[in-house]
């Protein structure tokens, strides 16, 4: 079940009222049928993957906790690691793995003919195994106590607004929630609805009306001028924005709506100044959970500078890996670790601190040109991104590099329109503007507001009705 179809407007309501309905200790048994029912709807099979790795990582967990000596606790923990990779390896990176061995046997020589299986990818599956991974290593740590309650830790790891597509929650800031009453205000209501509206705004709006122009470029490269390649790179950059922020909003202004907050996923990354600033700001929950649990664990910046940057790069290179089984996936990965590297290093020689606290800009006169840059490494990175192959990658930018003269005026004009949505949104939720303005308006005129986006929402998709880019992660 996705949230932008017809089955997931009629699945929220009734969920609603029977929650609504029920007290306390019926509410998040509630929660946790309806996620396994949501997660079901796309295919039922996939539910004992699920529910494997509950089981081994609620056990590991409580194994670990009652182990007298570290050894024995390490022994579980690799146990738990090892189940996650290998779930992981088999859907998601089998074939992968496989292929790639073969091209490298070819290479030297070798003629092979291995058997691969075709699975479908089971959807959510780096977002989920990521979440139970990081509890159990947090129990090790000792940062977290282990949850009693198998069911509240299942909900915690199935919970259906995160489920699928993030954000990657942690057990400090999610079962806790799910421990205490929970009180939904009027408040909360109101703000999960304008959530969940701009989000869909997002989506359809602006990320679903991108999706032709950028798919034709992919599709027909050579057909393109450079200039028309550089912009439909520039509406690439918009459209996964819109498509993955967008179900970011809609996933917070769901949970909200049963009293439970979900951790920011963006917060205006196309402002960023800097490489460094964008990564704090894009896919928040991914970034800082490969910071704590490969970053730092490998040294993070505490053993000189090779290593530091040696850090970044495999980070950076797993983070390329984890959202997809495909050489360019990690190539992509591979770019913005050494952006990261190169802006540390171009840091360290002009000797200005490093941004510390989340936040933090300084705006002058150079700051627009810093954001066109940096938005640019970011687009052109997508062409990896985006493309299936090294050989699209590779014709797209050369055709861009070639200097193909020409330009399709109504193409350079749509970004415009575009652009000054996505900045307006962001606006308006960081500066916090939007809030303020919803909670001006009297339940009349909010409810009319709201009705009136949410009907065009709905006529703006009623054709189309696209899946959201990040469920193939």
């Amino acid at each position: 079940m996705v949230f932008n179809s017809l089955a997931f407007a009629i699945f929220l309501p009734i969920v609603l009222v029977g929650y609504y309905l029920l007290s306390f200790k019926g509410q998040n048994r509630f929660l946790l049928l309806a996620s396994l029912f949501f997660y079901a709807w796309w295919d039922w099979r996939f539910l004992f993957l699920l529910a494997l790795t509950i089981s081994v990582d609620f056990y590991a967990s409580q194994a670990i906790h009652r182990a007298q000596t570290k050894k024995l606790k390490l022994r579980w923990l690799r146990l738990s690691l090892a189940s996650n990779i290998l779930v992981l390896s088999v859907f998601k990176y089998c074939n992968f793995f496989v292929s790639s061995f073969e091209g490298l046997l070819h290479t030297i020589g070798f003629q092979v003919h291995p058997i691969t299986i075709e699975l479908a990818l089971p959807i959510g599956i780096s977002f989920y195994t990521f979440m139970s991974m990081s509890y159990v290593i947090d129990v090790y740590w000792g940062k977290v106590q282990p949850e009693e309650s198998f069911w509240d830790f299942a909900l915690f790891v199935s919970y259906f607004p995160h489920l699928v597509a993030g954000p990657i929650m942690r057990a400090e800031q999610l079962l806790p929630q799910f421990k205490k009453e929970r009180h939904v205000t009027k408040e909360m209501i109101r703000d999960g609805l304008a959530l969940m509206l701009v989000g869909y705004v997002r989506k359809v709006l602006i990320a679903d009306m991108l999706a032709g122009y950028v798919d034709e470029a992919f599709l027909n490269v050579h057909a393109m001028t450079s200039a028309d390649l550089v912009i439909r790179l520039w509406l690439c950059a918009i459209q996964i924005y819109g498509d993955f922020a967008g179900y970011s909003d809609i996933a917070r202004g769901v949970s909200k709506l049963f009293g439970i907050e979900l951790h920011l996923n963006f917060a205006t990354p196309l402002l960023s100044q800097n490489i460094t600033e964008f990564w704090r700001r894009w896919h928040i929950t991914l970034s800082s959970w490969l910071r704590d649990y490969i970053y730092i664990p490998l040294g993070g910046s505490r053993n000189g500078e090779p290593k530091t940057y040696r850090n970044l790069m495999v980070t950076m290179l797993v983070s390329g890996l984890w959202h997809g089984a495909n050489w360019t996936f990690i190539a992509f990965g591979a770019v913005h670790g050494i952006a990261l590297a190169l802006h540390k290093l171009w840091m360290q020689i002009t000797k200005k601190p490093m941004p510390k606290a989340f936040g933090t800009r300084k705006w002058n006169w150079a700051a627009p040109l810093k954001i066109f840059a940096t938005f640019n490494i970011f687009a052109f990175s997508l062409v990896l991104f985006r493309s299936p192959s090294f050989g699209i990658a590779w014709q797209y930018l050369t055709r861009i590099v070639e200097l193909v003269p020409g330009i399709h005026l109504g193409t350079s004009l749509f970004v415009i329109p575009f652009v000054g949505l996505t900045l307006a949104l962001d606006l308006a939720q960081y500066t916090g503007i939007g809030q303020r303005l919803v909670g001006g308006m009297g339940p009349v005129r909010r409810a009319v507001a709201f009705g009136a986006l949410f009907a065009l929402v709905l006529i703006a998709g009623s054709d189309h009705s696209l899946p959201f880019v990040y469920f193939q992660f």
